[in-house]
């Protein structure tokens, strides 16, 4: 039987105008999970139960619809802590899930990132909602979703010069890490065309059909759409990556276990003073963490520090880890050292494979130094390299009569003066004769003084 409390709205391949999927919507305003927790007042675990409830419901609900995916939201805090609800919905075609901000909890990245690949390893396919403002790029390049959505008022600003750049930053991380992006809340033909050649994949909205009561698009939709893309613009062809990938700038990173203490850590950065930090990965070796050396070190060596710190889990005093993927672009990966909290700014970025895999680090002012100094560019000589000069002789008085006037003599037919070597040096003070020194001179007494009578 059908849930009422569920609508169906379907999601659009701009590329060929077919129907790719449609998303699970709550029908009325007050049926979201994030309007009843706010009623209700409940902690963070009682409202993940609560959405991972309402999710599985709506996929379980849902009217058959062969080869429809299915796309239902889930909260990040729901990742968290009820995730193992999630896995009554999987059936013969597991439903993509739409990670979206968390409602109550915050969702670290260090433990939301293993918590889905673990969804992924159970079959899920996995979507991050709001991209551009809940999930920025170093978490994007690290989950590698199956695709990133956009927020309806993004979307919208597409022909806007503040809004539009962002889309078009979505667009750039999106492409270096092979993932389509989907706009939601479309309304109108300029936008969806203005999209449509940014290079959005997907799009979904009162445009292309709007929420529904069955899970399948409106049937005028295809060939309105159809033809609306046939008069947008082309999308431009997506340019190779511009200057080296920084698989070539990465350098080994010295890694740990995520579950050692602070006290080994330590150790680790003693006995390698030249590296700027230590990256903790899993048992798959995929950084979960990232410890500065700075920010650890005056931790351990503040008052108490060590006492407080060394026997407890260095991961307590670790950072999320600002990966890239190793086949990023220079000037990607220099964009996503400079996003993200400006303390940070400086920490080495994470390399990581396709398959999440750590692959090194590379530090932010090997980044600067190949973007203002490329691979070909001559080098400054360094000082005393022994590089002949061109010796530069007097100014010469210029000849008022023409060419008829002598020239001066070339600097090279002028005599320069000997060598140091040549000229006769003083005979060293010790082998020059010193005089004989005599008896030391005694003055004579002084006479005594006259007495005169008075």
């Amino acid at each position: 039987m059908t849930d009422q409390r569920f609508a169906y709205e379907p999601v659009h391949d701009l590329r060929s105008g077919r129907l790719a999927g449609v998303e699970v919507v709550p029908r009325r305003a007050y049926d979201a999970v994030a309007v009843q927790a706010r009623d209700r007042g409940w902690g963070a675990r009682q409202v993940a139960e609560l959405d991972a409830g309402t999710a599985v419901s709506a996929v379980l609900s849902a009217p058959a619809a062969p080869g429809t995916a299915l796309q239902v939201d889930v909260a990040a805090d729901t990742v968290l802590y009820a995730r193992e609800r999630l896995r009554s919905m999987l059936g013969a075609v597991a439903p993509l899930l739409e990670i979206g901000p968390p409602i109550t909890a915050a969702a670290p990245a260090e433990h939301l990132v293993p918590a889905l690949a673990e969804l992924r390893r159970w079959g899920f396919r996995i979507g991050l909602d709001g991209a551009g403002r809940t999930f920025g790029p170093e978490l994007v390049a690290a989950i590698r979703p199956d695709v990133l959505k956009l927020e309806p008022d993004l979307a919208d600003g597409v022909l806007e010069t503040g809004s539009g750049a962002a889309v078009r930053a979505v667009l750039e991380v999106a492409r270096a890490v092979g993932v389509p992006v989907a706009a939601t809340g479309v309304r109108d033909p300029e936008r969806l065309s203005g999209l449509y050649a940014s290079g959005v994949a997907l799009a979904q909205g009162p445009l292309l059909g709007g929420a529904r009561a069955t899970p399948e698009p409106d049937p005028a939709t295809l060939p309105e759409l159809l033809a609306l893309l046939r008069s947008a613009p082309a999308q431009p062809v997506a340019a190779g990556p511009v200057g080296p990938p920084v698989r070539g700038l990465a350098t080994p990173a010295v890694t740990l276990a995520a579950d050692v203490v602070a006290d080994t850590a330590r150790e680790a950065m003693r006995e390698r003073p030249e590296s700027a930090g230590v990256v903790l990965v899993d048992g798959a070796h995929r950084p979960v963490g990232y410890l500065d050396r700075s920010r650890f070190l005056l931790a351990m060596t503040g008052r108490f520090g060590h006492a407080l710190w060394a026997d407890k889990p260095a991961s307590s005093l670790a950072d999320p880890p600002r990966t890239v993927d190793e086949r990023a672009p220079l000037p990607l990966a220099l964009e996503l050292s400079l996003a993200g909290d400006p303390a940070r700014a400086y920490d080495d970025l994470v390399v990581v494979g396709p398959d999440g895999v750590c692959r090194g680090v590379v530090t932010v002012a090997e980044l600067w130094r190949r973007t203002i100094r490329p691979s070909g560019t001559p080098a400054r000589p360094p000082a005393g390299s022994g590089a002949p000069r061109s010796v530069t002789g007097p100014p010469t008085p210029r000849s008022v009569s023409g060419d008829s006037a002598p020239r001066p003599v070339a600097d090279a037919a002028v005599p320069r003066p000997v060598n140091d070597a040549a000229v006769p040096r003083p005979v060293n003070d010790a082998a020059a004769p010193r005089p004989v020194a005599g008896p030391p001179h005694r003055r004579p007494p002084a006479a005594p003084p006259s007495r005169t009578a008075v």
